[in-house]
């Protein structure tokens, strides 16, 4: 199939050609009743990420829909990442806002982090190269948490936005976010609204887990893959879809937790979308895509609940 990248009428279905029927009516529908159109949107952000190009046509139809559903569930999470990206950088010029200065520009700057890197894990993923994909994967976690904890504390995220060289910003690191302190800040947070995510819970063991995989793919091993056979290019490689599965959770515990602990996002980005400026749409669906991203991580959870083991790769969700 030609893919014209300046098509205006190629919509998401055509590069997500065997996504299930279901979820593509799914998420059409829910986009239609929050009043976005998700064709435009879909086109500004994810059609334009570098090396942005269409699916091999595949050899033979696929088993089942895992794949290009899950691939769909990524770049919706990747929309709202961008949304709430270039909302927090209109949101430095906003007066009135629940989050202070200092916090829009860390969140601008670490969203912006966070969308080259997941950009990169998603052509990585796409190109065969599932290893270096879960290195990315790590740091996209590692990011989630810090963006949450310098929306929790002020100070924290002053102190970030004053590092002015990289002696001073690996120091901020040190103290503040290496070792599981951001997520513990965040764990401490949630518990209070009642939701155990500490190391002890059963979160915590999975989390453990996840991270001491990742550990396993930063870090050269005997225990990785070795490239002596072909490994198997996505869609039929399962690390690949265990890469983008994670960072899908990740993002959507991101949108989650921003929401639950009471930081005034949800107001700020409300106030924000009505700034205006030529990125209206996208800044209105960012203030308002929450219920999206909500029902989405449903539909990401039931499918990850439907799989059974297929090997050490399972140990992340999916």
């Amino acid at each position: 199939m030609r893919f014209d990248r300046a098509d205006p009428m190629l919509g998401p279905e055509a590069f997500y050609r065997e996504m299930s029927p279901q979820l593509a009516a799914r998420i059409r529908q829910i986009w239609a009743m929050q009043g976005h159109d998700l064709d435009r949107i879909w086109g500004q952000t994810i059609r334009t990420l570098p090396g942005f190009r269409p699916l091999q046509a595949p050899d033979r139809p696929a088993a089942d829909s895992r794949a290009h559903d899950g691939l769909c569930l990524f770049d919706q999470a990747l929309i709202w990442l961008t949304g709430l990206h270039r909302a927090a950088g209109v949101g430095r010029q906003v007066d009135g806002l629940r989050l202070s200065h200092d916090q829009l520009c860390a969140l601008h700057l670490l969203t912006g982090r966070m969308i080259e890197t997941v950009a990169g894990l998603r052509q990585l993923v796409l190109s065969g190269l599932a290893v270096p994909a879960l290195q990315l994967a790590r740091s996209v976690s590692e990011d989630v948490d810090m963006v949450l904890a310098l929306l929790l504390r002020r100070k924290l995220a002053q102190a970030f936005v004053t590092c002015r060289s990289a002696d001073e910003a690996h120091d901020f690191w040190r103290r503040h976010i290496a070792g599981g302190r951001a997520f513990r800040l965040v764990a401490e947070k949630l518990y209070s609204i009642g939701l155990d995510h500490s190391d002890q819970s059963e979160y915590g063991h999975w989390r453990r887990a996840v991270l001491t995989l990742l550990g396993s793919a930063v870090h050269s091993s005997p225990l990785g893959r070795g490239r002596q056979t072909a490994a198997p290019l996505w869609p039929d490689d399962p690390v690949a879809r265990d890469a983008l599965d994670f960072v899908t959770h990740r993002l959507h515990e991101l949108c989650a937790w921003a929401h639950l602990i009471d930081i005034g996002l949800a107001e700020d980005l409300a106030q924000i979308a009505l700034a205006g400026a030529e990125e209206a749409p996208l800044l209105a669906y960012a203030a308002a895509a929450r219920d999206i991203i909500f029902d989405q991580m449903r539909c990401a959870l039931v499918s990850r609940a439907s799989e059974t083991d297929t090997g050490p790769a399972s140990a992340l969700p999916g």
